[in-house]
């Protein structure tokens, strides 16, 4: 897959157009499954998680004030640098690192990590997939799991693909525009976006973003084929069998 990256301008504003992303339903839905893997017992020292695809890093600062001790990854300079921005002063408990999630290579091995936000739907073929998976076992501590979520085939096909959205804020406006190809049940967006400057003055730029959806079976086949031993699916935030209608799905793998 060739490197894209995107979230350059758009970074500025993700934050404000992200306000009702479900981050309680995510921080929820880790540490239920912390406490199961670990029997409701925390270690002593810091649980070491690796978030993956962290954006602007408002998930990756939540698990930093929950006491976790968190490398946030991201191949966006601009959406890190938002991140960084955040912090009021440096930590060693919560780094950012600018990398590609298929070279992942961290400090020091993780007890678990996670990717929320689709951001694994952004790899456009199965082979990506596969080396991203692979990547991220292998900065695993023996033991280690792995907590993601995914757009469903579903979700592209009938909420997202061939459809245009807009959003009217007091500070920006965007247009949403998108195609579905349904033999590769994958979306590209053209986000155009018109941003206040001063007065009546607004600075339009575009960018386009790809992502594709894997049928469930294709996502845990290269999960076992990275080396998980154990594969577990469910969907819309509850570990159950998928429905046909689920828009996200969510695995953990160890």
């Amino acid at each position: 897959m060739e490197e894209r990256v995107m979230y350059r301008d758009f970074a500025e504003f993700y934050d404000e157009l992200m306000q009702d992303a479900p981050y309680d339903e995510w921080l929820r839905l880790f540490e239920d499954r912390l406490a199961s893997e670990t029997g409701g017992r925390r270690a002593a020292a810091p649980w070491k998680v690796a978030d993956l695809g962290c954006g602007t890093g408002t998930f990756s600062i939540r698990l930093f004030k929950k006491g976790y001790q968190v490398y946030a990854v991201d191949l966006s300079e601009e959406m890190l640098a938002q991140a960084q921005a955040k912090l009021p002063h440096p930590t060693p408990f919560l780094r950012f690192l600018q990398q590609d999630v298929r070279h992942l290579r961290l400090p020091e091995q993780v007890d678990c990590a996670v990717s929320f936000c689709d951001a694994l739907n952004y790899l456009l073929e199965e082979d990506d997939l596969l080396q991203a998976f692979r990547a991220i076992r292998s900065q695993l501590k023996a033991g280690g799991w792995f907590l993601f979520d995914m757009h469903t085939p579903y979700m592209l096909q009938e909420e997202l693909g061939q459809q245009t959205f807009y959003d009217v804020r007091e500070d920006v406006a965007y247009i949403w525009q998108s195609r579905f190809d349904a033999e590769r049940c994958q979306v590209e967006y053209d986000v155009t976006f018109f941003a206040h400057v001063e007065d009546d003055l607004y600075r339009r730029f575009q960018e386009t973003h790809w992502q594709r959806a894997y049928p469930q079976e294709t996502i845990e086949r290269l999960l076992r084929e990275a080396g998980f031993a154990h594969v577990e699916a469910g969907a819309d935030f509850r570990w159950q069998e998928p429905a046909e209608t689920a828009k996200r799905y969510f695995f953990c793998a160890k």
